[in-house]
């Protein structure tokens, strides 16, 4: 029993000997001190800041762009500060309230801040926080070296126009090929001493189909099938102003073909073909790693139809002349020549004059005083130099034109060369 009591005894002051031991303390670790070591956050001080801007879009296409950020520490209370700016450069110390810091290449850049007074410290410290890319401007015309250079069957910078909101200012970022721009369309630009690591071009557009066109009758001149002319088309805005017009319906549903593609290097690397007028579609490209390289804008050839127009009526009928009617005296013999015009007086209907014979539209004035034989509005010297029979009223003298099938406007905005995302 002895025994059994000396254990017991020595059971109780082993658990009291533990119960009054405090335990081990272990502080508890920051998250943001295993993302960011070094930058924890700790403290009563806040290391805040604000920046004149963070996502920058430069249209420098050579060499390399060059642009300042501004940097103010906006925290209160604190004796001494340092920044951290990697891949910038200052022009002073690294420890004043107000930084100013340049960027010369295209990339992502960190932005680091500490904090301190004499009882607290703090820090900040965020990835990517400046994001310095390219953004084209989308000119087309002008000396500089970041224009493109426009070539095609459409040669010119005129054939790219940009739209204009209600006060008439030019959208800036965005271009358009008009639908009546007929021939094909390039427009290349030359980059040089790009980032070669992961480069992503993107940009929105939209092919936007017109219902409706209008063609300008008062423009066209004589044509043939084989040499047919190029219809001048009239923008719906102005079909008022000019009322002699051909108003033409385009498809509703365009065929599967390409009509606008992109190039980097003269390698077609995009294409697009369905009609979206509904909307902008956002495309987004990985570019292979070259630091030099051409991105080209191509907008196919239309499609063209080939149209007859009438010409537009010379005179109403019967405004050459006002309405006549012959007189044929019944008296006559049928079978003779009253007028000795070498008709006999039952097929000619002038018999008692022989200077005319005929009256092809029956208006009373023979067809060699009436200047419109077959009363079509279109004067006989009209259809004659023209091809159409003078006297038939059936046949009528028409313009030969060609004209888009297939219609559509090209949009394309807000176009970029970024580094791709980790």
């Amino acid at each position: 029993m002895k025994s059994y009591k000396g254990v017991f005894f020595v059971l109780i002051l082993l658990s009291l000997v533990v119960a009054c031991t405090p335990p081990f303390f272990e502080p508890l670790v920051q998250e943001e001190e295993i993302q960011n070591p070094g930058w924890e956050n700790v403290g009563i001080l806040n290391a805040s800041f604000i920046s004149t801007s963070r996502s920058i879009g430069v249209s420098t296409n050579t060499s390399s762009p060059s642009f300042d950020v501004s940097f103010i520490a906006s925290a209160s209370n604190i004796d001494s500060l340092v920044w951290s700016f990697p891949g910038g450069k200052t022009n002073d110390s690294i420890n004043e309230i107000g930084e100013t810091v340049n960027y010369d290449a295209y990339g992502r850049y960190d932005v680091g801040l500490k904090v301190f007074n004499l009882e607290n410290t703090d820090s900040r410290y965020f990835e990517n926080f400046i994001d310095l890319y390219y953004k084209d401007n989308l000119l087309f015309d002008g000396p500089d070296a970041s224009s493109w250079t426009v070539s095609g069957t459409a040669a010119g910078t005129t054939v790219f126009t940009h739209p204009v909101d209600q006060s008439g200012l030019a959208y800036e970022n965005w271009a358009m090929v008009s639908y009546d721009i007929e021939q094909m369309v390039e427009a290349r630009k030359n980059f040089d001493n790009f980032p070669t690591n992961e480069l992503v071009l993107e940009f929105d557009y939209k092919l936007d189909r017109l219902p409706v066109i209008f063609i300008d009758n008062s423009s066209l001149s004589g044509t043939s099938l084989i040499s047919p002319a190029s219809a001048e088309y009239v923008s719906p805005a102005n079909t008022g102003v000019i009322t002699n017009t051909t108003r033409v319906e385009s498809p509703a549903i365009y065929p599967g073909e390409k009509r606008f593609s992109i190039e980097y290097n003269d390698i077609t690397i995009w294409s697009a073909t369905r009609i979206n007028e509904e909307y902008y579609e956002h495309v987004r490209l990985d570019l292979p790693s070259l630091s030099s390289f051409s991105i080209a804008i191509l907008r196919e050839p239309q499609e063209m139809i080939t149209r007859l127009i009438p010409f537009v009526p010379d005179a109403t009928p019967n405004d050459v002349f006002t309405q006549g009617t012959a007189t044929v005296s019944t008296t006559l013999d049928p079978f003779g020549d009253e007028d000795s015009d070498g008709v006999s007086n039952m097929d000619d209907a002038f018999p008692l004059n022989s200077s005319e014979q005929y009256d092809t539209d029956r208006d009373g004035y023979g067809d060699n005083e009436d200047t419109d034989n077959d009363n079509d509005g279109y004067l006989d010297a009209t259809e004659a130099a023209n091809g159409s029979d003078p006297l038939d009223a059936t046949s009528i003298p028409k313009y030969v034109i060609q004209h888009v099938r297939y219609p559509y406007n090209l949009n394309i905005r807000n176009m970029t060369i970024k580094i791709k995302e980790d």
